[in-house]
């Protein structure tokens, strides 16, 4: 959700908020109903929501941060599998590295745009590329040298958790069942104002009274919504900034005499 819907949705829902309490105040019998219900009512549901909501948000916020992490954790990890890699002769040396960047480029053109609309499994593109370096590797352990094999895999263990860890991010949204009781539950407490709707009353202090409850529901639903998705476009979502770091570290940032790495073109 963008900054702009954002903004527009919690100003929508106060506009209308306010409308329909000031309404409901002309309709009202004069000095409301409100000493005719039970206060605790409103205690009780009001803390129960904010509860719902405050666990939701942490869940939310736990994802996000989680995704960040992930991402950070995974772009590393290829780094540190390419100075494993620098370790090995050669023809081991160099199509590893070039498996890499076709990784890191699979990534961040495929999978992140994938991952926006919620899909938690891994592109074919990026699974053949780790398939294809395991080959790699599969066929000249005996020559590729305990030390950068030794690098390699410790990284490679790094990047497949990570690499995991962000797709599932990805596909654990907040449950259907959850939206539905923020929204209602939020509507219901509310509602629950408007028995203090009394016609004496100006029309700018019903909307004092509701804007503030109403700005507190809405904009804890936005924050949710946002955190429901880290890796949507917008300020702030999670982006594949460390993993096209970790490309151009790949393709221009020389190593002695080895030759830069670029992803094999398909025949």
């Amino acid at each position: 959700m963008s900054i702009q819907i954002a903004i527009l949705v919690i100003c929508l829902v106060l506009l209308v908020g306010s409308v329909i309490y000031v309404l409901v105040s002309r309709i009202s019998p004069a000095g409301g109903l409100g000493d005719r219900t039970p206060t605790n009512v409103y205690v009780v549901t009001g803390g129960a929501m904010s509860l719902l909501i405050a666990f939701t948000m942490s869940m939310t916020f736990g994802q996000y941060l989680s995704a960040q992490q992930a991402a950070q954790q995974e772009a590393g990890a290829v780094m540190s599998m390419s100075r494993g890699a620098t370790f090995m002769p050669p023809e081991v040396r160099d199509p590893l590295r070039d498996q890499l960047v076709c990784y890191a480029q699979n990534v961040i053109n495929l999978e992140w745009p994938a991952m926006r609309e919620g899909i938690s499994n891994p592109i074919p593109e990026v699974k053949n590329t780790v398939d294809t370096m395991d080959g790699i590797l599969a066929s000249n352990a005996a020559v590729a040298g305990a030390n950068g094999i030794g690098i390699w895999e410790e990284a490679n263990t790094q990047r497949w958790t990570a690499h995991l860890q962000r797709l599932n991010v990805a596909g654990d949204g907040v449950p259907l069942i959850l939206w539905i009781l923020l929204i209602f539950g939020s509507l219901i407490t509310i509602g629950s104002l408007f028995v203090f709707a009394d016609p004496k009353k100006p029309a700018w202090a019903h909307a004092l009274v509701i804007i503030g409850p109403l700005f507190v529901a809405s904009a804890a639903l936005v924050v949710i919504a946002f955190f429901d998705h880290p890796y949507a476009i917008t300020p702030g979502g999670v982006a594949p900034t460390a993993m096209e770091v970790t490309l151009t570290n790949l393709t221009h940032d020389h190593i002695g005499d080895i030759p830069l790495p670029s992803c094999p073109q398909p025949n």
